[in-house]
């Protein structure tokens, strides 16, 4: 991470970080910062939906990159409940975000985060060939769909405007400031506040949604940031960053029981909203251009989550 940052620093002065008031940016921030970058990260506090808003920030002082994160979203079954709210809100950030830019950032980078929810549903192993090969899984269709827009947005002002920018498509974020709050959190956050909790409380049994059977790519939150800063340079359309790894979802809940210390019993849930039964990024670009996972150590499942529930249990509970 250090010659990382060191890397992106010398280039990179002024960062700019829309939705960055959230998880990744309250992880990301203090990493720039120490490192001698002049961030501003924006959340509620700059609605991108209002344009006079989005003009304010994009006038505000000139920025040498955008990391784009600002997006209307959920987990579990938000995206079933709300896909109108999706689709309106997102389509909004997304259109007035690179239009903004265009006109009072023209000199800056940008990179759009992007979301294994926009690629097809039917492809449990995902290579940015994929992209617009077939139909997005039901359950994520419409935010999956807003992501796309933001992709190909960027792409079109790049072939237009020769605004330079690309995508970066995420794996399944964990680590310190994730969201727990059960409407909006994700497999990790959601079982690691089930399980210590359950030890705080003295609970016999944790309920897991699902038989357990279904895999999710997870990744630490540094070191996810890590591959952003290191691939931010690309020219290319989208990059992945992910590990390459699959994890069940069986082994996860094992793992964070025995991490947490809960000493009861797991009960899997069948009849609950589970998504997508397999997927897993090719990060083979990534690997090939950047070294990506072989010239940098990830942490291991066991050490993130180590992490993230001593974090959690010291500032949550």
């Amino acid at each position: 991470m250090e010659k990382i940052l060191e890397k992106f620093s010398k280039k990179y002065k002024r960062v700019l970080i829309t939705g960055g008031t959230g998880f990744l940016g309250k992880n990301m921030v203090p990493l720039l910062e120490d490192a001698g970058v002049e961030v501003t990260a924006t959340g509620r506090n700059y609605n991108l939906m209002d344009w006079e808003k989005a003009e304010e920030l994009f006038t505000m002082k000139d920025y040498d990159i955008i990391f784009h994160a600002a997006v209307f979203q959920g987990a579990g079954d938000f995206t079933i409940k709300y896909p109108a709210d999706q689709f309106y809100k997102n389509n909004l950030i997304h259109t007035n975000v690179l239009e903004c830019r265009r006109r009072f950032q023209p000199n800056s980078r940008i990179v759009g985060i992007g979301s294994t929810c926009s690629y097809p549903g039917g492809i449990p192993v995902l290579s940015e060939s994929d992209y617009f090969t077939g139909p997005l899984h039901p359950s994520v269709e419409t935010y999956g769909l807003t992501k796309c827009l933001m992709q190909q947005g960027i792409r079109a002002y790049k072939q237009q405007y020769k605004l330079p920018g690309t995508t970066a498509v995420f794996a399944t974020l964990y680590g310190p400031h994730d969201e727990f709050d059960p409407t909006k959190s994700h497999v990790v956050s959601a079982l690691i506040k089930k399980f210590c909790e359950a030890v705080r409380d003295g609970k016999d049994e944790v309920e897991v949604w699902g038989d357990g059977l279904q895999t999710r790519e997870l990744i630490f939150v540094e070191d996810q940031i890590s591959g952003l800063l290191l691939t931010c340079d690309y020219d290319g359309d989208m990059i992945n960053i992910g590990t390459g790894q699959e994890t069940r979802i069986r082994d996860l809940a094992e793992m964070i029981k025995e991490v947490s210390g809960f000493t009861g019993k797991i009960v899997y849930n069948t009849n609950r909203f589970v998504g997508v039964k397999r997927k897993v990024l090719n990060i083979d670009r990534a690997k090939d251009l950047y070294g990506w996972t072989t010239d940098n150590k990830l942490h291991s499942l066991e050490e993130g989550l180590s992490k993230t529930i001593e974090w959690y249990n010291k500032e949550m509970l």
